[in-house]
């Protein structure tokens, strides 16, 4: 990531997301002086905001609005052709998770790619920051190769069978590989970036964002085992297949 006195991010979508999935975002924005200027906090403080300049990012074919789920609708504010978010123009990409099925063409990959390969003149990179099944599109980029990844828990193992050149770990909330950054499921998106905002931005403006935000606390192992996991998953099946069961029933009395 460069230097810079204003943090560059692109937000990449180049096709439908979870809602959820960009939610970590706002915590970048939480950084502002403005921001922390509007919380009323302490003018010290607000003197150690980091300000950002954001882009929500989607490819020239697929309009200026693109569909989340819960019937949101993201305005795009620049496609992968536009000058300003070229590589050596963002210090932070964040990619969100789309349709785990979804198939993305080169453009999208290419333009991974390209941000993944750039290095400035003192040897900085961008930084690639994922969300929960944004590891498909990473995965299909290729930039994962080789590469300790995360992805959402339950689906690691179809991760490993369709990208078996990756590292995947079932057993972190995040993982952090170099230039590139890899969460589980949904929310886990937001701990990644809050460890994210704490080793780039350490001090009193970060932990004030965070704290006010009510993220980062949760560390980076998951709380249950695999095994747990699995048992967990188990017993909501049979409960619903005990529910659907008593459901059938009643529609037939």
């Amino acid at each position: 990531m460069a230097s810079v006195g204003q943090l560059r991010i692109g937000v990449f979508v180049p096709g439908g997301a979870q809602l959820l999935d960009l939610s970590p975002i706002d915590l970048f924005a939480m950084l502002s002086p403005e921001y922390l200027a509007a919380c009323m906090l302490p003018a010290p403080l607000v003197a150690l905001g980091l300000p950002s300049m954001i882009h929500y990012i989607g490819l020239p074919e697929n309009g200026t609005h693109l569909e989340l789920t819960a019937s949101a609708l993201l305005k795009v504010s620049k496609t992968t052709h536009d000058a300003e978010v070229q590589p050596g123009m963002l210090d932070v990409i964040l990619v969100p998770g789309p349709d785990p099925s979804s198939v993305f063409g080169g453009d999208a990959l290419d333009f991974l790619r390209t941000h993944a390969a750039w290095k400035g003149d003192s040897g900085e990179g961008v930084d690639i920051l994922c969300t929960c099944t944004g590891a498909y599109i990473l995965g299909q980029s290729g930039i994962l190769k080789g590469k300790n990844a995360s992805g959402p828990r339950a689906l690691v193992p179809a991760l490993g069978k369709k990208f078996p050149d990756v590292n995947w770990v079932d057993d972190k909330r995040w993982v952090k590989d170099g230039h590139i950054w890899t969460s589980g499921g949904i929310t886990n998106g937001q701990e990644m970036v809050a460890a994210y905002i704490r080793e780039k931005f350490p001090g009193p403006a970060a932990e004030a964002a965070l704290e006010m935000a009510g993220v980062g606390d949760k560390g980076i192992e998951y709380n249950r085992s695999k095994s747990g996991d699995t048992l967990w998953w188990l017993w909501q099946i049979l409960k619903a297949i005990t529910v659907g069961n008593k459901t059938v029933k009643r529609r037939e009395l």
